[in-house]
């Protein structure tokens, strides 16, 4: 009788750390957006906020990496390595320290960590990063590595992309990051047949930052129904935060892969257009070992401001070659 009483206060337990995990989430930001390189400090927002109708309570750690930890991913979906000073501040048998916070309805809380101190980014290129927060702190401080196992009590942000560009650049590191910061591009007054153009050869190229200056990425979201419910819930921060965590999706091809995958040639079938909107179709082949794939793309656009936007795509097997 006194296991069956133990068994059911430990359910009761988890089911309570669930229902706390639940009303809140994680959200992570750059702190000052700007061109970063390996080694350069990188300054992550942190962000709770309680989205429950209760009070929520949790504890936060004075060496937060106690109560946080960051996970970051090439695309091709490499771990970056933790970096030496968290693993000497998790190896560390000395006391932690902490205090307890508690956030009413709608409030947040927030803190900025440098990426320095949990993860050795060595390489340049362009990243996903995650973050996970553990309300009780780090059950086992040594045994979590950035990116491990989280406990069921941990909150796991949406995904954020970030681009690191080369220290010296050389010739082919200088054309691979070519572009790449969307403040210095500007989408241009040029056809639909031209947007698409552009749109296919930035992605054959790495070009990301070009890839999406034509890119509607709030239709191509709401294109998912559970999405764009969850989309027009937001608060316009909210939304931002969806609009970062898919542009991330897609550069880690998580989702919606088909217009993200890179062809080996294609060329502009027809393109029909009138002043608002217009449909350009595009032939994309994708070479394989002896044969080609064919697939036709048909891009929906609309025109705002005398710039056209791609807000929609179809794809049609059309067989091998």
């Amino acid at each position: 009788m006194q296991a069956r009483k133990t068994y059911l206060a430990a359910a009761l337990g988890c089911l309570a750390l669930a229902s706390a995990a639940a009303q809140a989430s994680l959200g992570v930001s750059l702190h000052d957006r700007r061109i970063y390189q390996p080694g350069s400090e990188i300054l992550v927002r942190v962000t709770v906020r309680n989205d429950g109708a209760g009070t929520y309570r949790f504890k936060l750690a004075e060496d937060r990496r106690h109560s946080v930890s960051f996970e970051l991913r090439s695309l091709s979906n490499r771990a970056a390595e933790a970096s030496d000073s968290w693993k000497r501040a998790m190896a560390s048998s000395a006391p932690v320290f902490y205090r307890e916070i508690a956030l009413h309805p709608g409030e947040e809380y927030s803190f900025v960590e440098d990426l320095r101190d949990y993860i050795e980014l060595a390489e340049p290129g362009p990243y996903v990063l995650q973050a996970r927060f553990w309300p009780e702190l780090h059950a086992a401080p040594a045994a979590v590595p950035p990116g491990g196992s989280a406990s069921p009590a941990a909150l796991v942000s949406p995904a954020l992309s970030l681009s690191v560009r080369p220290g010296s650049p050389t010739p082919a590191a200088a054309q691979l990051f070519k572009a790449d910061e969307l403040s210095v591009l500007r989408p241009e007054r040029i056809a639909p047949d031209e947007v698409v153009t552009r749109t296919v050869r930035a992605r054959q190229r790495g070009l990301w930052n070009e890839f999406f200056l034509y890119l509607d990425l709030e239709r191509l979201l709401k294109a998912n129904p559970e999405k764009r419910r969850a989309y027009d819930r937001e608060s316009d921060d909210g939304r931002r935060r969806m609009l970062e965590s898919y542009r991330a999706e897609l550069m880690a091809s998580t989702v919606d892969s088909d217009i993200v995958v890179v062809p080996s040639s294609f060329e502009i079938v027809e393109t029909r257009y009138r002043p608002g909107n217009g449909t350009v179709v595009a032939m994309l082949r994708f070479a394989y070992d002896g044969f080609s794939l064919l697939k036709q793309y048909t891009y929906e656009l609309e025109k705002r401001n005398d710039i056209w936007y791609i807000v929609s795509y179809t794809v049609l097997n059309k067989g091998s070659e």
